[in-house]
């Protein structure tokens, strides 16, 4: 590779990275003001229909419809691992939990990434254990210590989904990458987002989210947010996304996860005026001390 090409790459893999990082960082913050005037499972059936159609259309004027028999598979475990339930799991969890609090719940995919990969490779060393320790504790004191005495079975059931959505993202992440490319990005993104629509369309049937739903009356500031999360989110994060997965190990691209919560607090508590006493800051900290030393310590 000729030094050109790698400086390129190089502004690429910092471009694809800074883009994840900061636009899924934000999503909460969108997700969290869109709940308040429409449903969970619309919200996410909408994001991804128009984000879908919208990407579905430029293929079609840029004339590149080719789609290869894989690439069906690889629409199958994009739409539903990646989009479907992880998407689905955080609009639905958003409505119970804190934004910050969220974020650090999906910290979880880089342990889940980095346990796929050692299923495959080899036995991890004893200080990568305790990483992982200290992450899991870090989490059971989040949760613990953010949702209190009061908490419900609604707070409950909302964190372990969140956590189970990481374990079947990070297992989708690992057999896109296995699998061959999409014979047209673009397209794959589409099939994926289309499929992944349908799936969280038919379960928002399923729920009544679309019973009593006027789409005429969702007021300007909400459809401002949803074109964020369609345009710059949806059709840029995720392509971004893709392509790195296919570029580096899994376990790297996850550690979106563990920046994700830096950006969401952030913003949770300049905008939404959210707080973290000193104890949740602990676990914090501990979560995120535990991810570092696994994905970076091990290397």
């Amino acid at each position: 590779m000729s030094s050109h090409a790698a400086t390129r790459r190089t502004l690429l893999l910092i471009g694809a990275f800074a883009m994840i990082y900061i636009g899924w960082g934000t999503t909460y913050l969108a997700n969290h003001f869109l709940l308040r005037e429409l449903p969970p499972f619309v919200i996410a059936t909408l994001r991804f229909l128009f984000a879908g159609v919208l990407a579905l259309g430029w293929v079609l004027a840029s004339g590149k419809t080719q789609v290869q028999r894989s690439d069906l598979g690889g629409a199958l475990i994009g739409g539903v691992l990646l989009i479907a339930v992880g998407q689905g799991a955080l609009i639905y969890a958003n409505q119970f939990l804190p934004t910050g609090m969220l974020a650090m719940l999906y910290t979880t995919l880089p342990l889940w990434s980095v346990a796929l990969e050692w299923l495959l490779d080899r036995r991890p060393p004893l200080w990568v254990l305790c990483g992982l320790a200290l992450a899991s504790g870090g989490i059971v004191m989040l949760m613990g210590n953010g949702l209190g005495d009061a908490a419900g079975f609604d707070q409950w059931f909302a964190g372990g989904l969140v956590v189970m959505a990481t374990l079947l993202w990070a297992i989708g992440a690992w057999l896109l990458r296995l699998r061959p490319p999409f014979r047209s990005s673009w397209m794959g993104l589409s099939l994926q987002m289309l499929t992944g629509t349908l799936i969280l369309a038919v379960f928002g049937l399923w729920r009544g989210d679309w019973h009593g739903v006027e789409l005429t009356n969702v007021s300007l500031n909400a459809w401002l947010w949803m074109a964020y999360l369609v345009i710059p989110v949806s059709l840029g994060v995720y392509p971004a996304y893709f392509w790195l997965l296919r570029e580096v190990k899994p376990s790297l691209v996850s550690t979106f996860a563990f920046v994700n919560p830096v950006v969401a607090l952030l913003l949770g508590l300049l905008i939404l005026g959210e707080r973290l006493d000193a104890t949740s800051l602990l676990a914090c900290l501990a979560t995120l001390a535990g991810v570092v030393l696994i994905i970076f310590g091990r290397r």
